[in-house]
């Protein structure tokens, strides 16, 4: 749907600029481990809630499925 590629749009463009900076400030502190995981935290939860997840089992059932984990 063409709202769904505009929202998302919208969130790429809104949360890209807070999750570079989050990277920057962990990598400043040196937890180089949490670089690799913020994006897909962040992705993760909007997941959850764009798909309307029954809860955070669901969401790893899910994930599993799709090849993400």
């Amino acid at each position: 749907m063409v709202e769904d590629e505009i929202i998302a749009e919208q969130l790429e463009a809104l949360l890209t600029p807070v999750i570079t900076r989050q990277e920057n400030y962990y990598r400043q502190l040196g937890l180089t481990d949490r670089i690799l995981n913020l994006p897909f935290i962040v992705a993760a939860i909007l997941t959850l809630l764009w798909r309307d997840v029954a809860g955070v089992t669901e969401l790893t059932i899910m994930l599993g499925r799709e090849g993400f984990l």
